[in-house]
């Protein structure tokens, strides 16, 4: 191959191009590497060298690769293909001996196995049951089968899908699903997960206690709200989950009243996480001109950069894709002290943060450094949340630090200045000074033998005692008759603009005005009818005809508006309203919109582009869906018109997770790990980790929670993983040999290839090696490994 790479090299230079050529022979292939600064016209180069191609003896050879590489850099700039004379190639064949059949033993494997059958009972067929049958029927993948079988009371009155009998194994079953006989015909005994979705609770869990005495390996996914039940029941049933639909719908529609791109809040422990969407500008520099790979951060993840030709939710890009204005990017990153925005915080400035806040902070983390107990961290967490929750509490406790500092100093000045005084009697007469006894301290003490200066400063100490500790006890007595006379107090101010409308006080309402108090977002409540909640005196409201109510409301100027009431023509008729309302002064406003039936959303879609229409069955019954198959759903949003699940694996023995690096899992399986709880601490003491490197390898025991919508977690489950590429790493010995064990280890995180293989081919150097490596693994390790020493790596 030298007198190839020779001839190239020549060729190129006549066109003044300047390279340095490496050719290497592969099994009907060639592949050619150019090392410049400068390659000229592409078109040109290609030609020329496919021409030396033809001048050689390529008769065994059916095409040949050309990988262009910047000097010094690892990865190749572009690649070309060259593909030989097919004709020439065909009477080659001709000339060899018919090779020996050769078997596939993956065809054979995979035609020689077994189908797996998994089995579900759903029990109830509303909106929620027939979503949930539909979803449960997606995991259904080649030689998976999924078999539903449901159980109602009576035949469904509305059919959510054309085709549902189509999704079920057999005929729906008519009865009471909390009989013993029913669960049994449904097939109790051998089935993998019961869903428990009727409207009824009391039902489900009653089905529950049932389909467990039945089965004590069923696996119970119940659609309850009752949250203290549901814990009690876990920790007595075992493998049991309980989901409201109604939750987990709810920070989708708050988050839509947002606006500024966020499509998701949720938090993992004491972590609190965002999802954002927006389009690229051209100041943006956190992203403008960035390479892909480089945008996953400590703090950050970028998940999608939007590409209509692509059927990817996350990772649609090349590694090295560069972000250009006007790209829609959607990435997921911490909030250190509030879910909205940056922005947003400068605009509430009713509810800017007292600098207690910051104090209490401050002694936070004090409190961590000198006990190091999480204990004593988490109980010192709910004494400052109780401080900070109310102004006048945190009124209090400064008046409370400023008594007790002035009693400390006044004591300490009175001992030391006045003659014949003990520490009992200078410690209660600064308790006397800072209750407004002034007269009482110094008629007793004999003011002639003390100085004058220590009047002055006792008399300073009375003064400042008065403003402010007697000033605490004002707020006190003002609160007290606060609460004792409501009736005197004015009704709450309306906001003038950018505030946030719900209308629809049901489950659903309660659960999104509860998110947007959390958030201290402004917003206004209109109902049909009074609610008596803690919210009531907290946040202007209205009650009544909601048509009529709404003109009170600053209708035209609101940021958002939320509907989610019962009825879905009457939320269509209020997002109209407003639409029209904010289009008289050149405004726009985003409009969040309760449904009952998909058809209906998906035509909303095209006639209110700009809006966001939400069936909440639909969205949850994907998080029970994924429920059935035992992992837990923490949350879930909207992101590229898909639902993405915020769902937790505790990895076990046979999980299909086990053995593999977050690279395999996120590039693999198109979902992204965003925490990870190791089963045993780190050499450095820690197992918690948010946004996890990409090199941690998952062992039994850990807890690892990820972003995925319903296909990925269809792949998690079949361990159905895409296939990476094959790519091929050269490696020249480095000048200093002592980098060479870092190297091996290196190359074992990264791609995940056996240690030993890895430090053998870094000892056996100048080599090359083979790896199976995702795009973004690939470039990870060519910029790690050029640091230490001279490679090339490039897709086979």
């Amino acid at each position: 191959m030298r007198s190839l790479a020779v001839l190239i090299k020549t060729c190129l230079l006549d066109l003044e191009i300047k390279v340095n050529v490496t050719v290497r022979q592969k099994p009907q292939e060639l592949h050619i590497l150019l090392e410049s600064t400068y390659f000229g016209d592409r078109r040109v180069l290609v030609e020329a060298i496919a021409k030396c191609c033809h001048d050689f003896d390529y008769r065994n050879f059916k095409a040949a690769r050309i990988y262009a590489f910047w000097f010094g850099q690892p990865l190749p700039q572009w690649i070309e293909t060259i593909e030989f004379d097919q004709d020439q190639q065909l009477a080659n064949n001709e000339e060899k001996e018919t090779p020996k059949p050769t078997i596939n033993l993956e065809t054979n494997v995979g035609a020689e196995s077994e189908s797996v059958c998994d089995r579900f009972i759903v029990c109830g067929l509303g909106s929620l049951g027939q979503h949930s049958v539909f979803n449960l029927k997606k995991f259904a993948y080649r030689e998976y089968e999924v078999k539903i079988c449901a159980i109602d009371k009576v035949q469904p009155e509305i059919m959510e899908f054309d085709n549902f009998s189509e999704f079920l194994d057999q005929s729906i079953i008519l009865g009471d699903c909390r009989r013993s006989e029913v669960l049994i015909k449904a097939g109790i005994d051998n089935c993998r997960a019961i869903l428990l979705v009727t409207s009824n609770e009391n039902v489900n869990i009653e089905t529950a206690i049932a389909a467990r005495r039945l089965n004590p390996n069923v696996h119970i996914v119940v659609r309850s709200s009752r949250q203290n039940l549901n814990q009690l029941l876990k920790d007595q049933l075992g493998n049991f989950v309980a989901l409201d639909p109604v939750d987990l719908p709810a920070a989708s529609f708050a988050v839509a009243g947002l606006g500024g791109g966020t499509l998701g809040l949720f938090q993992l422990g004491d972590r609190k996480l965002r999802v954002v969407e927006r389009w690229v500008e051209a100041n943006d520099y956190r992203f403008l001109r960035t390479p892909a790979y480089l945008l996953h951060k400590k703090n950050s993840r970028l998940l999608s950069i939007t590409d209509h030709n692509s059927d990817r939710l996350f990772f649609q890009w090349e590694p090295d894709t560069v972000v250009q204005v006007d790209d829609r990017v959607a990435f997921i990153e911490f909030v250190e002290n509030d879910f909205s925005s940056p922005s947003r915080l400068s605009q509430l400035t009713d509810f800017s943060v007292h600098p207690s806040s910051s104090a209490l902070q401050k002694i936070d983390q004090l409190l961590l450094k000198i006990t190091g107990s999480a204990f004593w961290k988490s109980k010192w967490h709910q004494i400052s949340s109780w401080f900070q929750a109310v102004r006048s509490r945190r009124l209090i406790l400064w008046g409370v630090i400023t008594a007790i500092t002035l009693w400390g100093i006044s004591s300490v000045v009175l001992f030391f200045n006045v003659p014949n005084i003990s520490w009992q009697k200078a410690i209660s007469a600064s308790m006397i000074l800072l209750l407004g006894g002034f007269g009482d301290v110094f008629g007793g003490l004999g003011e002639d033998q003390v100085p004058l200066w220590v009047v002055i400063f006792c008399l300073s100490i009375t003064l400042i005692s008065l403003l402010f500790v007697l000033g605490v006890v004002g707020l006190i007595a003002d609160s007290i008759l606060s609460s004792k006379f409501e009736f005197f107090k004015r009704s709450l101010p309306i906001p003038s603009r950018d505030h946030i409308i719900l209308i629809g006080f049901g489950r659903l309402g309660q659960r999104i005005a509860d998110i947007l108090f959390k958030l201290q977002l402004p917003f206004v409540i209109v109902s049909e009818n009074p609610h008596d909640c803690d919210l009531a005196d907290r946040v202007p409201w209205f009650t009544g005809n909601i048509i009529e109510e709404l003109s009170k409301t600053n209708l035209a100027t609101a940021r958002s508006i939320l509907s989610v009431t019962d009825d879905q023509m009457l939320n269509l008729e209020t997002a109209l309203l407003a639409r029209d309302a904010a289009k008289r002064i050149n405004r726009q406003m985003n409009l969040a919109i309760r449904t009952y039936d998909r058809y209906f959303s998906e035509n909303l879609a095209e006639l209110l582009p700009s809006s966001q229409s939400f069936c909440a069955y639909a969205l949850s019954a994907e998080a029970f869906a994924g429920a059935a198959f035992g992992e837990n759903m923490l949350s879930l949003f909207r992101l590229n018109q898909r639902t993405v699940l915020v769902a937790e694996y505790i990895i076990s023995e046979n999980d299909t997770l086990i053995g593999k690096n977050l690279s395999q899992i996120a590039y693999g399986y198109i979902v992204v790990p965003v925490y990870l709880k190791t089963s045993a601490p780190k050499a450095d003491g820690h197992s918690e980790f948010y946004m996890p490197s990409d090199d941690e390898v998952m062992k039994v025991g850990d807890r690892l929670t990820l972003l995925a919508s319903i296909s990925g977690l269809r792949r998690i489950e079949l361990g159905n993983l895409h296939l990476p590429k094959r790519w091929q790493l050269r490696a020249k010995p480095p000048l200093n040999s002592s980098v060479l064990l870092d190297a091996g280890n290196k190359l074992k995180n990264i791609s995940g290839c056996d240690l030993e293989i890895a430090r053998r081919f870094m000892q056996s150097l100048p080599a090359a090696i083979e790896l199976p490596m995702y795009d973004t693994q690939a470039y990870r390790l060519g910029q790690a490994l050029m640091r230490l020493l001279p490679i090339k790596i490039y897709p086979l």
